[in-house]
């Protein structure tokens, strides 16, 4: 476990030589494709040894749920994902016996369609295209959609959650089945959900995305006039529903033929939102609760990090660029600190994931999102974790570090460079002492060695130089290392509010 260990061995390195706190966060630009694979093997090998038994059911909230539901159905996706990149044969069995424990079916009578009763359908077509001999592990679902498609009903997914759960199996079975009718009725109800659910009811009429911020509300409930619980000027943009969205398109994109109807429709709302979620990536890595009002982290005992809808995000991101829709220089970086984030802070020594915000709707449901805390079903979590290491995967090996350079193994001290620093509200104020005007670099990394700010400056002047940084919030200690061609400095510099 990493709890208190994490935080004093990252206190110990501030006093360091520079180089170490260099080091860490050259680091966390970096891919191994082995090193991905065995944090997510981490992570699985966790599950299944707490949960071997594949048909037992979850008790939360006082309810009896079964083994099929979006839950797990989340989890086996991300399980078969990560198996078309590395075929492990314990994954893939574990996969069949809960098949086979629920004789491949998907929803109970009540809930025929109903898209958190369908999800499981995913992982049952994935196992069907390993095996098209074995027609039961796609029977039940194929008859699940067949009945809706004999309707004209349009509007069961009412919340974005749905789209996930359900709209992939709509792409798997129009390309297993090679037929339109799929893909014509996956877009009538897309678009349904994307224009018409929000409003003051169900069907209300106006759209759920809003295409002027690229981001999603998670139902009516939820656009406006309903706004973030902690910034009130901000809409409530969810972090996981918008990951459930994301993701969703990305497996319509993966499992659909290039000539599919409407194709471009879904590329243009991915790419739309890859740019919105961009910017609402944390200093730290991760996306929090609420994308665009990040003072809001749900629960005032929660510090911000969210792994599973920082997953979903990642996952999307990594496809995207593999599969050449999204640029590979720009949103590269984005994808990498993500998973090293998750990584590095998220997972535990035994492969317990934290920072996981339990089921919900909104930012501050599930709450505390904690790193030493469970939510209330584990598995949707590691699902979206395994997601993306199946799409990280397919990245390999990426280094994105500058080339090193004499500079970067200085000692900290050097008697002809010094620096100071002031605090004005939220800003840091950084003063430099020159003997002689030189370019300058001013780099300012959090405990965990991850880079806040930089700033570079070409035009300096003799004597002091001010350069000033807004600072990242949710820390308290950071050091700053200031660096020209001749020196470079460092120093730990502790918040007090």
């Amino acid at each position: 476990m990493k709890t208190l260990h994490l935080l004093f061995s990252s206190l110990l390195f501030i006093f360091s030589p520079c180089v170490i706190c260099a080091w860490q966060t050259r680091d966390s630009l970096v891919l191994t494709q082995s090193e991905t694979l065995r944090y997510a093997t981490l992570v699985n090998d966790y599950f299944m040894r707490t949960y071997p038994d594949v048909g037992a059911k979850s008790y939360v909230g006082n309810k009896e749920r079964t083994s099929k539901i979006w839950t797990r159905g989340v989890y086996y996706e991300g399980l078969m994902s990560l198996y078309r990149q590395h075929q492990d044969e314990r994954w893939l069995k574990y996969t069949e016996d809960w098949g086979n424990h629920h004789g491949w079916k998907a929803s109970e009578k009540k809930q025929e369609r109903h898209a958190d009763f369908q999800c499981c359908g995913q992982a049952y077509l994935d196992m069907y295209m390993l095996n098209p001999a074995q027609t039961v592990r796609k029977t039940h679902i194929k008859k699940l959609i067949d009945d809706m498609l004999a309707t004209n009903v349009v509007d069961d997914w009412y919340w974005v959650d749905a789209v996930q759960m359900a709209m992939p199996i709509f792409a798997q079975l129009g390309t297993i089945e090679k037929n339109e009718r799929y893909f014509r009725r996956m877009y009538e109800m897309y678009m349904f959900t994307r224009n018409q659910h929000g409003g003051s009811k169900k069907s209300g009429g106006l759209p759920l995305f809003n295409t002027e911020d690229g981001l999603w509300y998670r139902d009516y409930n939820y656009d406006p006039p309903y706004m973030d619980l902690k910034e009130a000027d901000k809409p409530c943009y969810w972090s996981r529903g918008n990951g459930w969205v994301y993701m969703a398109l990305a497996r319509v994109l993966y499992y659909s033929p290039d000539t599919v109807v409407h194709r471009q429709q879904y590329m243009d709302d991915f790419v739309l939102m890859s740019d919105a979620l961009l910017a609402c990536q944390r200093e730290d890595g991760f996306w929090g609760v609420s994308l665009v009002a990040p003072l809001n982290t749900g629960d005032t005992r929660s510090p911000g990090p969210e792994t599973s809808g920082t997953a979903l995000f990642v996952a999307g991101m990594a496809y995207g660029i593999h599969a050449g829709i999204l640029d590979r220089e720009r949103y590269l970086p984005c994808v990498i600190r993500g998973w090293n984030a998750m990584c590095k802070v998220a997972v535990h020594d035994d492969g317990f994931l934290g920072y996981v915000q339990g089921a919900g709707a909104k930012p501050e449901d599930g709450q505390p999102v904690l790193f030493d805390r469970a939510a209330d079903f584990e598995d949707f979590g590691i699902g979206c974790y395994l997601l993306a290491a199946a799409e990280v995967y397919q990245l390999g090996d990426v280094d994105l570090r500058e080339p090193i350079t004499g500079m970067d193994i200085l000692p900290e001290k050097s008697d002809n460079l010094d620096f100071s620093w002031t605090l004005s509200g939220d800003k840091l104020k950084i003063g430099v002492l020159l003997d002689t005007p030189v370019p300058v670099t001013v780099r300012l990394y959090d405990i965990s060695g991850n880079l806040v700010k930089a700033l570079s400056v070409q035009k300096t002047k003799t004597g002091k130089n001010e350069f000033i940084i807004s600072l990242f919030k949710e820390s308290i200690c950071y050091i700053c290392t200031v660096k020209t061609a001749f020196a470079i400095k460092s120093k730990k510099i502790v918040i007090v509010r």
